[in-house]
């Protein structure tokens, strides 16, 4: 028997489906890069001039690769990694965007993934959080402010061509999480960038969303500020720091809110009281207010109970 697809599984739920697509590929060119895949471990190594890099996924139990390795081991690794981000390009791609917007219809929306942001792309994949904090932080900060400036300019030439495609959202991927950024950061690598991404997809009649993954109550007015339309993630305790109602107070009456129930509340491993209260409160939050989209905030694990995901709109119901 086939598994269900993302657009089935959202209509026996009884809600409109929501789809990302990346119309666009990236490319290196001139790095030699070497693939090794088993059941449960891929390895790719980029061969430059200053040295060989290698990174490291395992496979998770969702399915999904999990990152444990990155290119970068210590600053002595930063010229090597340079050579990859001057070799870095993105081509857009659009046949697939046409494709799932004909294919959708009226039954859900599609929103036109961009890259990450430079800033967030870098940690994500070349440094890991930890070491690449302390990287930025000290004497791999020169280099590494160069590298976010290098794929500045490649982000926002693909942003151009994404903009002019058919639709009317665009996803910024770049999993925010103010544990790790701080306002100066956001500031320093983000703020920016985001405004310039804005003023270019509004003039194209869309609007930005960017997905956060985690808590981001110091940095929702740092979002306004830069223009961004919309915030999808928003999540109270367990897995943010702020409430539907408290980001409203927050981020202003415009910015667009979606979220509410902690992805976390969904597993058995926490009661079904605590995730009915937890849906009932963000339903409380969200009446009333055109600006906010009630929903699982960031995504729903494959661990969750799928009983508690078809009570969400009962429970929904019976306030809104």
């Amino acid at each position: 028997m086939a598994k269900p697809d993302a657009d089935e599984v959202a209509s026996a739920l009884g809600a409109p489906a929501w789809r990302a697509v990346q119309p666009w590929r990236a490319r290196l060119t001139g790095i030699e890069t070497l693939s090794e895949e088993g059941e449960a471990e891929r390895i790719v190594r980029y061969v430059t001039r200053s040295g060989v890099l290698t990174a490291r996924w395992s496979l998770g139990p969702d399915g999904d690769w999990w990152q444990t390795e990155y290119p970068v081991k210590s600053v002595r690794d930063l010229p090597a990694a340079k050579e990859i981000i001057a070799a870095h390009s993105y081509e857009p791609e659009p046949a697939e965007l046409a494709a799932l917007c004909a294919q959708m219809g009226e039954r859900g929306v599609v929103a036109i993934e961009l890259p990450m942001r430079p800033y967030s792309d870098l940690l994500h994949t070349m440094l890991g959080w930890a070491e690449g904090l302390m990287l930025f932080a000290g004497e791999g900060g020169s280099i590494l402010s160069e590298m976010v400036a290098i794929l500045e300019d490649k982000l926002q030439g693909i942003v151009q061509d994404l903009a002019a495609m058919p639709g009317e959202l665009v996803l910024a991927p770049d999993n925010l999480d103010g544990q790790y950024i701080s306002p100066r950061a956001f500031r320093g690598y983000l703020a920016e960038s985001y405004q310039h991404t804005a003023e270019v997809v509004q003039t194209h009649g869309k609007r930005l969303v960017v997905h956060a993954g985690g808590p981001v109550r110091r940095l929702l007015p740092l979002l306004v500020e830069a223009g961004v339309d919309g915030v999808e993630g928003i999540a109270g305790s367990l897995q943010g720091d702020a409430s539907l109602a408290e980001a409203r107070t927050l981020a202003g009456p415009d910015l667009t809110l979606w979220g509410g129930i902690p992805q976390d509340l969904l597993l058995p491993i926490h009661s079904r009281e605590a995730f009915e209260a937890a849906v009932l409160q963000a339903a409380r939050d969200a009446a009333g207010d055109p600006r906010m989209i009630l929903g699982v905030a960031d995504r729903v694990s494959v661990d969750s109970d799928t009983d508690r995901l078809r009570a969400v709109a009962k429970l929904v119901g019976g306030v809104l």
